[in-house]
């Protein structure tokens, strides 16, 4: 089998930036939700039942997508189809009128949501599985991965420095949502013509996969423990950290202006790129696990500095911003490696070859992340009396309100990730075991006989 091309490496990669432009420029929803009138609370609730459409959605498309077979690719098909699907549910989501009354808002920003979401998964799911049609060389899987993350960072940092400049350059929200969407779909497309599904053997898989039902699924998801452990302390800390989705309020009320979230972005590109480099280095030397969790414990040090060093004096939060971004950067390098270790876990333990429906997981639980700390962050406003509207004049002491709760949700979300992955016992050597013993290259026997824990 020929190796994936360095065109393709990069065209995989571009795909992944231009999937994150969407994914971060959600993060923004709030703000402009709360800035066209409509309330805390009810932003809240919009996010609470897109959510509950997710839960339905995903394993549904995760299903379809180990059940369908187009004629040219299993999975670039379903890509092609997000170009379109992606840009524009993302634009409807960003300009809802504002003379328009409040009950058709609430219905516009619902319905718009829900169908991003759907968008979403069509493109997700997908590229989370490609990976494994491309190529069947582990090592080059692994590079692949690893070429996701980086780019998937990048654009990450850039939405995050570019959209509240953009904002205010451009004169509003939807302005800013088509300029983000047209360089997303320009840099998602080069997959589409260029990419190679190279595993010709996975047809025969998914023809003992188009047996599997219902039952299946759910026996898929419910046995595999670790895939349950590993996102569910993803999920909760994404909850608590309410101060990811106030990074424009902390802009605006903390540090004297809303362009201060693009300098504070911009400060931290340094030693997150840093941290995303030395990744793959610390993860050839030790355990991913390890890395993974040495970093988490490291951000929540440096996480209690920045909460003693405050926003008083910008240089020292400056700083402070900085060195959380370096853990920050190894474990959005790092965090991507995990699925395809849990699938290869659940197949090893129930014999269920579903890479859908396990992708899907990790699609689900990136998109619930996102809604609950919505959700949360947003009913936090509510409780600390946050007046709605972006002239609207906020009761005194809002910056420090603002400051307190999103620096000790934070925190509780680092202790709380700490706790739940101490349960997480899988490990780089015993997985590659379960790899051979998947694809029959030893016996079960022999790959128990070898392995440093009893799953």
């Amino acid at each position: 089998m020929d190796k994936v091309t360095l065109r393709e490496k990069i065209s995989y990669g571009l795909y992944n930036c231009g999937q994150n432009f969407f994914f971060t420029i959600i993060g923004f929803m709030t703000t402009y939700y709360t800035d066209i009138g409509i309330g805390a609370a009810s932003v809240a609730v919009i996010a609470l039942i897109t959510k509950v459409w997710d839960a339905i959605n995903d394993p549904i498309f995760g299903a379809i997508m180990d059940k369908v077979h187009f004629k040219k690719g299993k999975f670039i098909p379903w890509l092609r189809i997000s170009l379109l699907a992606i840009p524009i549910t993302t634009i409807l989501l960003f300009m809802i009128p504002s003379n328009i009354p409040m009950p058709a808002k609430l219905l516009w920003a619902t319905l718009s949501y829900m169908l991003w979401d759907t968008a979403y998964t069509i493109c997700d799911v997908p590229n989370f599985g490609l990976v494994t049609t491309m190529t069947d060389d582990l090592g080059e899987r692994k590079n692949l991965n690893f070429v996701r993350s980086l780019f998937s960072l990048i654009a990450g940092i850039a939405v995050g420095s570019i959209v509240p400049a953009f904002r205010q350059a451009l004169g509003g929200w939807t302005s800013t949502a088509v300029t983000v969407s047209l360089i997303g779909v320009l840099t998602m497309l080069p997959i589409c013509l260029f990419g190679k599904e190279r595993v010709m053997d996975i047809e025969k898989q998914n023809h003992e996969e188009e047996h599997y039902g219902i039952k299946d699924m759910f026996r898929c998801v419910r046995t595999n423990k670790y895939l349950l452990i590993f996102f569910s302390a993803n999920i909760i800390s994404s909850m608590l950290g309410v101060g990811s989705a106030w990074s424009i309020y902390i802009a605006r009320y903390c540090l004297g202006g809303e362009e201060m979230a693009s300098v504070v972005t911009l400060v931290s590109v340094v030693p997150m790129l840093i941290g995303t480099v030395l990744a793959p280095v610390l993860c050839k030397k030790h355990d991913k696990f390890k890395v993974l969790y040495g970093s988490v414990i490291l951000g929540f040090i440096l996480n209690i500095v920045k909460f003693l060093v405050g926003y008083q004096n910008i240089t020292l939060f400056m700083i402070a911003s900085a060195l959380t971004a370096f853990p920050t950067g190894i474990i959005l390098m790092v965090g991507f490696q995990f699925t395809p270790d849990c699938y290869e876990y659940g197949r090893y333990k129930t014999g269920l070859n579903m890479r859908g429906v396990t992708f899907a997981v990790q699609t689900f639980s990136a998109k619930i992340s996102s809604a609950l700390a919505t959700f949360v962050s947003t009913f936090s406003l509510t409780l600390i009396g946050f007046v709605e509207g972006e002239n609207a004049v906020q009761p005194a002491g809002m910056d420090m309100r603002l400051w307190v709760v999103s620096c000790v949700g934070t925190l509780l979300g680092n202790i709380v990730m700490l706790i739940i992955y101490r349960f997480y016992k899988l490990n780089d050597h015993d997985v590659q075991l379960m790899v051979k013993s998947n694809i029959g290259e030893i016996s079960r026997e022999e790959a128990e006989a070898q392995m440093i824990n009893k799953y």
